[in-house]
């Protein structure tokens, strides 16, 4: 009787799995207030298109979850009297999530990240400050959220949805995710890129490349 009653205990301990499965062992997307060190606001709302302006002169500009740095401009090429859109934003910062969605910041006043970089959650990016056209406006950072698009353009990159639901739950530790509001936009107007595109290259043809 003892004997059996050992095999019984024995087999229960083998078929209870040692290790998780592979589907197990996938964490979600980790996502970060993308700002610190200064205290920042921003309003609900944008001009003409879904983006948040978000104000903190030499605030720290934090990677908002893991990616790869797809585009920076380091030079601030804008000219007041030509305001060609790839120009206006300055110094930026594009990256292209590992959830699929793009993170666009500008009007930096210095990048530290450069193309082709790996970033982690509250990897420090660069520094607000007031580049391109926020040069005659005020010190701010332009907070852009987007699907990602295959060619270069610069109306989709400035903004797709609205982010301040995204910054207000990062700011509470909340891990909202918008992967799934970004996926909406583009099966439902699957030209944008295309046409972003076009629009950009009949504004100001040499200011896209690629």
């Amino acid at each position: 009787m003892r004997l059996v009653l050992r095999f019984v205990v024995m087999a229960a301990v083998l078929a209870v799995p040692t290790h998780a499965s592979a589907d197990d062992t996938v964490s979600p997307p980790r996502y970060v207030f993308p700002f610190s060190k200064i205290p920042v606001t921003y309003p609900r709302d944008h001009v003409d298109y879904p983006a948040a302006d978000v104000e903190g002169c030499y605030a720290r500009v934090l990677a908002p979850t893991a990616g790869t740095v797809t585009q920076t401009h380091t030079r601030d090429k804008w000219v007041k009297e030509v305001d060609s859109p790839g120009t206006r934003g300055g110094k930026t910062v594009t990256i292209e999530g590992d959830d699929n969605v793009r993170y666009f910041f500008s009007h930096l006043g210095r990048v530290k990240v450069r193309v082709g970089q790996r970033v982690s959650p509250g990897d420090w990016i660069g520094v607000m400050g007031s580049s391109g056209n926020a040069r005659v406006t005020r010190c701010h950072t332009h907070f852009g959220i987007s699907r990602i698009c295959p060619l270069a353009e610069a109306y989709l990159l400035q903004g797709e949805i609205w982010p301040q639901r995204y910054l207000d739950a990062w700011r509470e530790g909340k891990q909202l995710s918008p992967k799934r509001e970004v996926a909406k936009n583009a099966n439902s107007d699957p030209q944008g890129c295309v046409r972003s595109r076009a629009d950009t290259r009949a504004a100001s043809p040499r200011s896209v490349s690629g």
